[in-house]
């Protein structure tokens, strides 16, 4: 069982239970005691569970979105089409700017655009760009530690003075009245000044993020172009522009 998938479950044990043991839990996964260890101190530097002497116990204070780790695993089939779809977008010569997230972090295998840079500020975002050989701005700011996310004031300022032919934004929730939105105000001013400063704006989403609200709006459904891989199952008014990976093929 992949790491990831194997804190899932136990995070879905932990939520059910309240509290479980290592022993529990290297009996639940077939595993060892020491692999049980590891995963808690890991999950717990991730802010998901707090551990006690011997096991561990749910988080409440936890922050409301899970970490990238997790959520790369979910919908991983429709995020990758997505993230292909996206890429092919880019042309060569651009400014483009990419966000943090899972879906994001998908497209950027898939890039073949010659000559163009890319500002991000996505932690994993960054290593990956480099090693592929992509010029790479990183703003400064703070880190998110469950979204690897650099964000900020100071972010929002820094990404004011630049002006892309392209962006890419990941999102949290996309729904009629509401727009998209994410979980946290300063990642949500850093996506609207990115899209105030873009030429043309693309917001990726899998099919679970419709008719999902967050706290913090950051764009209406029509001042961004969306692409899914269904939204077959969003409810409202029909969104000015989408565009649906499922209906294509996409080489």
């Amino acid at each position: 069982m992949k790491k990831q998938d194997r804190w899932n479950e136990i995070l879905n044990i932990i939520k059910i239970k309240r509290e479980v043991t290592v022993e529990e839990l290297a009996e639940e996964f077939n595993t060892s005691l020491a692999t049980i260890r590891r995963d808690l101190l890991e999950m717990e530097e991730n802010s998901i569970i707090t551990r006690f002497h011997g096991g561990a116990r749910y988080n409440t204070t936890r922050l409301s979105e899970p970490p990238m780790m997790l959520k790369s695993e979910t919908n991983a089939r429709a995020k990758q089409m997505v993230g292909r779809y996206a890429a092919s977008l880019i042309r060569d010569n651009q400014l483009v700017y990419i966000d943090a997230g899972s879906a994001t972090y998908e497209m950027l295998s898939y890039i073949t655009a010659k000559n163009i840079t890319v500002c991000t500020v996505g932690i994993p975002h960054i290593n990956k760009l480099v090693s592929l050989g992509i010029n790479t701005i990183v703003p400064g700011g703070h880190v998110r530690p469950s979204t690897m996310a650099i964000t900020g004031i100071k972010t929002a300022q820094r990404i004011s003075q630049y002006y892309f032919d392209v962006c890419f934004i990941g999102s949290n929730g996309i729904h009629e009245q509401m727009g998209v939105t994410t979980t946290n105000e300063y990642e949500a001013e850093v996506k609207r000044a990115v899209i105030t400063h873009s030429k043309k704006a693309y917001v990726l989403s899998d099919n679970t993020k419709f008719n999902v609200t967050y706290p913090c709006s950051y764009a209406s459904l029509d001042e961004v172009t969306i692409i899914t891989d269904s939204y077959s199952n969003y409810v409202g008014k029909p969104i000015p522009s989408i565009i649906e990976t499922d209906k294509m093929t996409i080489l």
